[in-house]
């Protein structure tokens, strides 16, 4: 069974909106939230979502630099086969997060790690090159399961070290 830890920021794991934006970092076992969908697909492949890790959008980007090193102790704590950061879907600031927070989980951890957002999130253009995004619809809804089914196939598959196919394949966007 694939360990998996997923990254969620206050509206994702159903904490709130703008009143929750300054939530420090926290965790929690199991999936909460919109991770309650993608762990149903995760069982289907062979994997779990063991842990979750949430943070408000404006506290992780005004406190990148401790809003990420408290994370990292939080996720290295589940010793998860792999991090899932997302889906951000077209929420901007959150795909920000996600991109940062998967950085530093592959140079600092050294755990396979992910993103998941729309093309029109504008964490998609600032790290496509840097690692990989699964592609999601702007909002919940239509696409949403087909793309859940593709975070959670990825998640397995980079987890165990599998050759990765091409983004056509596996959904992710280009990297060029």
């Amino acid at each position: 069974m694939i360990k998996a830890v997923q990254f969620l920021n206050q509206v994702q794991a159903g904490y709130g909106t703008d009143e929750k934006m300054n939530m420090e970092p926290q965790s929690q076992f199991g999936a909460i939230g919109l991770g309650m969908l993608l762990k149903n697909t995760m069982m289907r492949n062979g994997g779990d979502i063991i842990g979750t890790v949430i943070c408000g959008d404006n506290y992780f980007l005004e406190n990148k630099d401790e809003a990420i090193e408290k994370l990292l102790s939080m996720i290295k704590a589940f010793n998860p086969d792999v991090v899932i950061c997302g889906p951000a879907l077209n929420y901007k600031r959150y795909g920000d997060c996600c991109g940062y927070l998967t950085e530093a989980v592959i140079e600092k951890l050294n755990i396979p790690a992910f993103a998941a957002m729309s093309k029109d999130n504008t964490g998609t253009e600032l790290f496509k090159k840097k690692i990989y995004i699964i592609e999601t619809p702007n909002r919940g809804g239509i696409g949403l399961n087909d793309s859940l089914r593709k975070i959670s196939k990825f998640a397995v598959k980079l987890a165990q070290g599998q050759p990765i196919g091409s983004p056509e394949e596996e959904g992710y966007f280009p990297q060029d």
